[in-house]
């Protein structure tokens, strides 16, 4: 939609979504010419293979477009940097016309995931979205930090702390090849992205999970995936979703 900014598929109704809003590099020519960062700068920031580990999922919302040209996770107000992670993003600032681009893009992505989170809505008594996004754990400082993170800060937990927990539990199961997984709740990030907001303020029966992986599927320097790390996380980490996703609906919401 929007010369493919994003991509939604649906091959069943389900009462869950996987969301990737983070996995996509591209930049409309317009603005890359005046962006300062270089592609290798951005893909830093960016969510590469996100989209990965959950294609094999019957409903997915997939971002195309670079975060650097209008943060899907963000309110409509910040979702265009003039600054990212301190540095200056671009050359000369933006035209009111490509402000109006970007935020029009930014503007659609939620208009059509909001028709989305209705209808599924109006077909089951509660929805479940898996709002996943990974993060670089290299930086000075970070020290041990967890496989796996989920941000709950937005979330009704007096509502849906047995679903909250459950998924904490199955991601905190997860084996990979060499690496010691653990699952934290809140303890690198908090579940303040605006798509948590959007669910919150928008959706009655909608339980968004933001869901962060860290980047030991790749090299998180170059870009390049670890292969056998990547292949058994797409496996288990779709398995840990199925597996969350019939639970909540053994349980009433």
């Amino acid at each position: 939609m929007d010369n493919e900014a994003f991509f939604t598929k649906v091959e069943d109704y389900t009462h869950f979504v996987c969301t990737a809003i983070h996995s996509g590099h591209r930049m409309r020519a317009g603005l890359a010419g005046n962006c300062i960062l270089t592609e290798a700068e951005r893909l830093y920031e960016e969510d590469p293979f996100t989209d990965t580990l959950i294609d094999n999922l019957p409903i997915t919302v997939i971002a195309n477009d670079s975060r650097f040209e209008y943060d899907l996770n963000r309110a409509p107000e910040k979702c265009v940097y003039v600054e990212a992670w301190g540095k200056p993003v671009w050359r000369e600032p933006l035209t009111e016309e490509e402000m109006t681009h970007s935020l029009d893009k930014h503007a659609t992505f939620y208009r059509v995931l909001g028709a989305l989170y209705d209808e599924l809505e109006a077909l089951h008594p509660a929805v479940l979205t898996y709002d996943v996004h990974s993060y670089n754990y290299q930086r000075p400082g970070m020290g041990d930090t967890p496989v796996f993170n989920v941000g709950t800060e937005q979330i009704d937990r007096s509502r849906w702390q047995a679903a909250i927990e459950h998924w904490a539990r199955i991601l905190d199961g997860i084996r990979l090849p060499g690496i010691p997984v653990r699952c934290a709740i809140n303890e690198v990030f908090f579940g303040r992205g605006y798509h948590a907001t959007f669910v919150r303020e928008s959706q009655r029966n909608t339980l968004i999970l933001p869901s962060e992986v860290k980047k030991v599927f790749m090299d998180e320097h170059t870009g390049q995936p670890h292969p056998a790390i990547l292949e058994s996380l797409h496996a288990e980490f779709e398995r840990a979703v199925r597996k969350n996703s019939y639970e909540f609906t053994t349980t009433d919401h």
